[in-house]
């Protein structure tokens, strides 16, 4: 019998390194699949449409929305952000991994859906270093950034639904931990039933 894939969510507020940490994590994990999300917002210096963002207009996101094709989708600072259900529902079935990358409302939604997904909160240690990431990120102007760090507040208070906490002081170490949660999960028993099974017939 084949397995379905694990569906792994990573979120936290912005500035937290989630994109980095997921961009390590995919060159390290192997069998590890990730389902690119779509967004209405311009692409940053250096991204690629398709691999960073399926970046569409309002039109086109507006048009999926009606026709039904997101697992969840959000508005922030202006835009949308969602994630293609039939991309992700095609690679669990096929029994791979996903990786997704998105905000704390849309994860919430993404675990009605699907209520065995590990979802991992990215945070740094503190608030007043978010706060000096984002300042010196330089992206935005100040009152985008302080739009940020409200919502943030608002974002922290959703760690509670989380499985893990993953610790972003240091970059290695918190890789290493998101890889070291994604192999564990992969190992527990109830995911491992046909191995359980054919002990079981010794």
């Amino acid at each position: 019998m084949s397995k379905s894939g694990i569906l792994f969510i990573i979120s936290g507020p912005s500035g937290a390194g989630k994109g980095t940490i997921r961009g390590k994590v995919m060159e390290k994990e192997i069998g590890l699949t990730f389902s690119v999300s779509a967004t209405t917002r311009a692409p940053r210096p250096g991204e690629i449409d398709g691999l960073h963002y399926h970046f569409k207009t309002k039109e086109e996101f507006t048009k999926m929305i009606e026709n039904n094709e997101f697992i969840e989708y959000v508005a922030k600072f202006q835009n949308y952000y969602g994630t293609p259900k039939a991309q992700v529902e095609s690679l669990l079935k096929e029994g791979k991994d996903v990786l997704l990358e998105i905000e704390t409302i849309g994860a919430r939604n993404v675990r009605k859906m699907f209520p065995d997904a590990v979802m991992i909160f990215v945070t740094p240690s503190s608030f007043e270093e978010l706060e000096r990431r984002l300042l010196y990120r330089g992206t935005e102007s100040e009152k985008v950034r302080n739009l940020r760090l409200k919502i943030a507040k608002k974002e922290y208070k959703s760690m509670k639904r989380y499985d893990y906490i993953a610790i972003n002081d240091d970059l290695d170490q918190c890789v290493n931990l998101v890889c070291s949660i994604i192999r564990a999960e992969r190992a527990k028993r109830f995911r491992n039933l046909d191995i359980v099974e054919h002990f079981n017939q010794i």
